[in-house]
Protein backbone atom coordinates (compact mmCIF):
# COMPACT_ATOMS: atom_id res chain seq x y z
CA UNK A 1 0.00 0.00 0.00
CA UNK A 2 1.41 3.39 -0.95
CA UNK A 3 1.53 6.26 1.55
CA UNK A 4 -1.17 8.02 -0.48
CA UNK A 5 -3.45 4.96 -0.37
CA UNK A 6 -2.84 4.61 3.36
CA UNK A 7 -3.66 8.29 3.95
CA UNK A 8 -6.85 7.96 1.88
CA UNK A 9 -7.92 4.81 3.78
CA UNK A 10 -7.28 6.53 7.12
CA UNK A 11 -9.44 9.53 6.24
CA UNK A 12 -12.25 9.67 8.87
CA UNK A 13 -15.01 9.75 6.24
CA UNK A 14 -13.54 6.79 4.34
CA UNK A 15 -12.93 4.81 7.51
CA UNK A 16 -16.40 5.64 8.83
CA UNK A 17 -18.02 4.48 5.58
CA UNK A 18 -16.00 1.27 5.68
CA UNK A 19 -16.95 0.57 9.30
CA UNK A 20 -20.63 1.33 8.67
CA UNK A 21 -20.69 -1.31 5.92
CA UNK A 22 -19.32 -4.07 8.16
CA UNK A 23 -21.83 -6.67 9.38
CA UNK A 24 -23.61 -5.41 12.47
CA UNK A 25 -23.11 -7.18 15.76
CA UNK A 26 -26.31 -8.54 17.28
CA UNK A 27 -27.94 -5.96 19.53
CA UNK A 28 -27.40 -6.60 23.18
CA UNK A 29 -30.45 -6.14 25.40
CA UNK A 30 -30.19 -5.38 29.09
CA UNK A 31 -27.23 -4.21 31.13
CA UNK A 32 -23.75 -4.41 29.60
CA UNK A 33 -21.28 -6.38 31.72
CA UNK A 34 -17.50 -6.24 31.50
CA UNK A 35 -15.34 -8.71 33.42
CA UNK A 36 -11.73 -7.93 34.33
CA UNK A 37 -9.40 -10.45 35.92
CA UNK A 38 -5.99 -10.19 37.52
CA UNK A 39 -3.59 -12.14 39.70
CA UNK A 40 -1.87 -10.24 42.50
CA UNK A 41 0.37 -11.68 45.22
CA UNK A 42 -1.26 -15.08 44.85
CA UNK A 43 -4.81 -13.70 44.87
CA UNK A 44 -7.26 -13.98 41.98
CA UNK A 45 -9.14 -10.73 41.40
CA UNK A 46 -12.35 -10.63 39.36
CA UNK A 47 -14.09 -7.31 38.77
CA UNK A 48 -17.49 -7.40 37.13
CA UNK A 49 -18.73 -3.99 36.04
CA UNK A 50 -22.31 -3.66 34.83
CA UNK A 51 -23.43 -0.66 32.78
CA UNK A 52 -27.05 0.13 32.12
CA UNK A 53 -26.77 3.05 29.70
CA UNK A 54 -29.59 4.94 28.04
CA UNK A 55 -29.48 7.91 25.67
CA UNK A 56 -32.67 9.95 25.49
CA UNK A 57 -34.43 7.11 27.29
CA UNK A 58 -33.35 4.47 24.76
CA UNK A 59 -30.98 1.66 25.83
CA UNK A 60 -27.48 1.80 24.35
CA UNK A 61 -26.81 -1.48 22.57
CA UNK A 62 -23.11 -1.00 21.78
CA UNK A 63 -21.07 -3.22 24.12
CA UNK A 64 -18.47 -1.47 26.27
CA UNK A 65 -15.39 -3.28 27.53
CA UNK A 66 -13.23 -2.05 30.39
CA UNK A 67 -9.58 -3.14 30.38
CA UNK A 68 -7.58 -3.92 33.52
CA UNK A 69 -6.06 -0.43 33.38
CA UNK A 70 -9.54 1.13 33.37
CA UNK A 71 -9.65 2.18 29.72
CA UNK A 72 -13.04 1.79 28.04
CA UNK A 73 -13.29 0.24 24.58
CA UNK A 74 -16.25 -0.08 22.22
CA UNK A 75 -16.40 -2.32 19.14
CA UNK A 76 -18.25 0.40 17.23
CA UNK A 77 -15.14 2.61 17.60
CA UNK A 78 -12.34 0.02 17.43
CA UNK A 79 -9.39 2.42 17.21
CA UNK A 80 -10.42 4.55 20.19
CA UNK A 81 -9.67 4.22 23.90
CA UNK A 82 -11.65 6.25 26.41
CA UNK A 83 -11.03 7.32 29.98
CA UNK A 84 -14.67 6.82 30.96
CA UNK A 85 -17.96 5.30 29.84
CA UNK A 86 -19.36 8.84 29.52
CA UNK A 87 -16.60 9.78 27.06
CA UNK A 88 -17.35 6.59 25.10
CA UNK A 89 -21.08 7.36 24.82
CA UNK A 90 -20.30 10.97 23.80
CA UNK A 91 -18.03 9.66 21.02
CA UNK A 92 -20.73 7.24 19.85
CA UNK A 93 -23.24 10.11 19.64
CA UNK A 94 -20.71 12.29 17.83
CA UNK A 95 -19.67 9.60 15.34
CA UNK A 96 -23.11 8.05 14.76
CA UNK A 97 -25.58 10.97 15.16
CA UNK A 98 -28.23 9.31 12.98
CA UNK A 99 -28.46 6.44 15.48
CA UNK A 100 -29.58 8.77 18.27
CA UNK A 101 -32.88 10.62 18.24
CA UNK A 102 -33.14 14.10 19.73
CA UNK A 103 -30.17 16.21 20.67
CA UNK A 104 -28.66 18.83 18.39
CA UNK A 105 -28.92 16.60 15.30
CA UNK A 106 -32.35 14.93 15.52
CA UNK A 107 -33.44 12.15 13.22
CA UNK A 108 -36.81 12.65 11.51
CA UNK A 109 -39.00 15.42 12.92
CA UNK A 110 -37.09 18.67 13.21
CA UNK A 111 -40.09 20.81 14.19
CA UNK A 112 -39.32 20.88 17.92
CA UNK A 113 -35.63 19.97 17.87
CA UNK A 114 -36.43 16.30 18.40
CA UNK A 115 -37.72 16.93 21.92
CA UNK A 116 -41.21 16.06 23.11
CA UNK A 117 -43.57 18.97 23.56
CA UNK A 118 -43.88 19.10 27.35
CA UNK A 119 -46.42 21.91 27.12
CA UNK A 120 -49.23 19.83 25.65
CA UNK A 121 -51.38 17.48 27.64
CA UNK A 122 -50.52 13.78 27.25
CA UNK A 123 -52.71 11.98 24.72
CA UNK A 124 -53.69 15.15 22.83
CA UNK A 125 -52.55 16.61 19.54
CA UNK A 126 -51.20 20.16 19.24
CA UNK A 127 -54.72 21.60 18.99
CA UNK A 128 -55.66 19.97 22.30
CA UNK A 129 -58.03 17.28 21.02
CA UNK A 130 -57.61 13.62 21.85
Amino acid sequence: MTPEELAAAADPATLGNYLSELPQQPHHHGPLTSIRQDEFQGHRIVIKTTYEITVDGEPLTAPLIVSNDGQVHCHALPTYEFRSATDTVRALIENFPDDFRGGDHPVGDHGNGGHPDHHQAPGTDREGSA
